[in-house]
């Protein structure tokens, strides 16, 4: 009786940790289970869950009906405004000029987008100072100054003379009659402060419109929020739908919410265009959203942007979805690629790279059966 009562527990342990290692299989991420599997190449399994560039993540959970759905975008920076740039030329020089010879200096500098700079100049702290110290830029006599030293100068640029590869010349005069003296100049902490108009007044954001929503849109809603950082700035905010303009408002260097309704007939099947356009200032649109509400109930659809710098540079795509455990049927549709999704674990995972367009992309989630997904996300390589 003993015996068999032993045997019996032991069966039964056994029983338990075989349903755990059960469970545990299936909740594994799919590197680990290849690797603990000995499947062999599992190089490819691995690099998709080492990605790192994340495209597109959301947390879904119950993949249901709905009579409105949202298009989420990325936030809208706008701005109009200078900004210095400080530039060190040289830490400390030295020029003279007597009868038997003479110390003459030369600094270089080079300029981008010179078509946006408002100002520039040059600056220098005097040690030590006797006779006249001359300034030429490029070749072009701009200052003669005759100081006492110490003293701080600064010497504006004449924007006429600048280009692309700058030289500024520094040398003194001769000292005249005066052969046992030399005139010399003494400097410290040579710089160049260049003020720059940075303009990035309008920004594009783009959301898909499937054939179903359309179909079915009875309103539709731009809703976003507006926050300013340049104090008692007065703009224009102007927004363009599919090229029409939709508002033209002037907005003060304040942060509130608006909510735009939008004619539905200006909204087309597949890609539509938003455009923000201001005329001074800097703004931050955040977060910035679509709202339709429908006349009947769709699965729910989801856009995402990929920008041409990643879209040039990347080689894979993978869609990733965690979900509950259980038998999962759906029909994933990306653009205009659809695929079945038949899965008992929690974890799916398919590369899409030649699903993937520049710009932007729309995916859609039909399920056969009840259906709830934790985090679905899109990564790129």
């Amino acid at each position: 009786m003993v015996k068999g009562g032993k045997s019996s527990s032991v069966g039964g342990l056994v029983f338990l940790i075989a349903i755990f290692i059960i469970l545990y299989m299936l909740v594994m991420p799919p590197c680990e289970k290849c690797q603990l599997l000995n499947k062999g190449n599992c190089g490819e399994v691995c690099e998709i869950s080492s990605l790192e560039g994340v495209l597109f993540f959301e947390e879904i959970g119950d993949v249901d009906l709905s009579g409105e759905i949202s298009h989420e975008m990325e936030q809208v920076n706008l701005y109009i405004r200078v900004e210095p740039e400080e530039e060190n030329l040289a830490g400390s020089l030295y020029v003279d000029r007597g009868w038997f010879g003479n110390v003459d200096q030369d600094l270089s500098f080079n300029l981008e987008n010179m078509g946006n700079l408002e100002e520039i100049s040059f600056s220098t702290r005097i040690i030590e100072a006797s006779g006249k110290l001359f300034v030429e830029l490029n070749g072009h006599m701009i200052e003669q100054l005759e100081i006492d030293a110490p003293k701080s100068v600064i010497v504006y640029l004449p924007s006429s003379y600048l280009k692309e590869k700058n030289k500024l010349k520094l040398y003194t005069d001769s000292p005249g009659l005066k052969f046992w003296h030399k005139n010399k100049y003494e400097m410290k902490d040579l710089k160049l402060r260049k003020i720059y108009e940075k303009i990035h007044y309008e920004e594009e954001r783009s959301f898909f419109i499937s054939e179903i929503e359309k179909g079915s849109l009875s309103e539709s809603t731009l809703d976003y929020s507006v926050f300013c950082s340049a104090s008692g700035s007065l703009s224009v905010l102007k927004i363009y739908l599919n090229d029409n303009l939709i508002s033209s408002e002037s907005i003060a260097c304040e942060s509130f919410k608006k909510s735009l309704n939008l004619d539905k007939t200006s909204l087309i099947i597949g890609e539509n265009e938003l455009l923000f356009v201001i005329d001074d200032g800097s703004y931050l649109l955040s977060p910035v959203s679509i709202i339709n509400n429908l006349t009947q109930e769709v699965y729910p659809s989801y856009s995402f942007s990929v920008k041409e710098s990643i879209y040039d540079s990347a080689n894979k795509y993978i869609l990733s979805l965690k979900m509950v455990a259980g038998d999962k049927h759906a029909k994933i549709i990306i653009n205009d690629y659809e695929f079945d999704l038949n899965e008992d674990g929690i974890y799916f995972e398919k590369e899409i790279t030649s699903f993937i367009n520049e710009g932007n992309n729309h995916i859609e989630i039909i399920p056969e059966n009840g259906l709830k997904i934790d985090e679905i996300r899109i990564d790129y390589k």
